[in-house]
């Protein structure tokens, strides 16, 4: 567990919060993380090309999440004493009971019977503990929920594909509701950010990843981030 204290260039208010993650046994899963927010705050998130599940508990109520790949910056406002669990799933991974480009840059609070469930689709799944949430992950896949496309996967890895440039594209564009360009230019923002929060020096980094020059990268940083080169140095939260 590890306790992050958040200053966002735009907010002011600081946050802290505790924050653990670990892997999941699904080809479809990223990460799972989960948080206990200590005080107040907004984080801005960097947008990620990944549909996310996100969990909350908290003394007002409890909420179950769905939220499609984002291509922007999302401001995500936290109150102390809300414990959250959120899956993150593959890029290229997707939902089989909604179109992808319907959720682009969109969350959307799930019904819930009761406090402690939700309804996805034409089920009722038990809100997730984080002892639980694999079990949660196991019968989506069950459900046939979850899944994704070899082409785009291919593409997203960079490989060459059996099939025509615009075919793979429509594929990619089906998959996640973006391009597959946007996608790289996410993946390439985030991985930049996540080189300047481990000390590589602006230069290097704006050399590695292939941009222009410093300003490119600034450019890129601050649409895909919300956050200049300088100041992701100075950041302790999760990318």
């Amino acid at each position: 567990m590890r306790l992050y204290d958040a200053l966002g260039r735009d907010y002011p208010a600081r946050m802290t919060f505790e924050y653990e993650e670990k892997p999941s046994p699904s080809r479809f899963v990223d990460i799972i993380w989960r948080t206990h927010d200590t005080s107040d705050g907004t984080y801005l998130a960097a947008a990620d090309a990944c549909w996310d599940m996100i969990f909350i508990r908290s003394a007002h109520g409890n909420r179950a999440l769905l939220s499609g790949p984002s291509s922007m910056t999302t401001p995500v406002h936290y109150q102390a004493g809300n414990r959250n669990i959120g899956i993150r799933f593959h890029r290229g991974t997707f939902l089989q009971h909604v179109r992808a480009s319907a959720m682009v840059d969109t969350t959307e609070m799930l019904p819930m019977p009761t406090d402690e469930s939700f309804r996805l689709v034409d089920a009722v799944w038990p809100m997730p503990t984080w002892e639980t949430v694999d079990d949660l992950v196991a019968g989506l896949e069950g459900r046939g929920l979850l899944s994704d496309d070899p082409l785009v996967l291919a593409a997203l890895r960079g490989e060459d594909t059996p099939v025509s440039r615009r075919s793979v594209q429509r594929h990619v564009v089906e998959a996640t509701g973006l391009s597959a360009n946007r996608i790289r230019q996410i993946v390439r923002a985030r991985t930049a950010a996540e080189r300047l929060q481990h000390g590589e020096s602006i230069l290097d980094v704006a050399h590695d990843m292939g941009y222009a020059d410093q300003a490119h990268l600034t450019r890129d940083l601050k649409r895909f981030t919300g956050y200049t080169p300088r100041q992701t140095t100075r950041r302790d939260e999760p990318i």
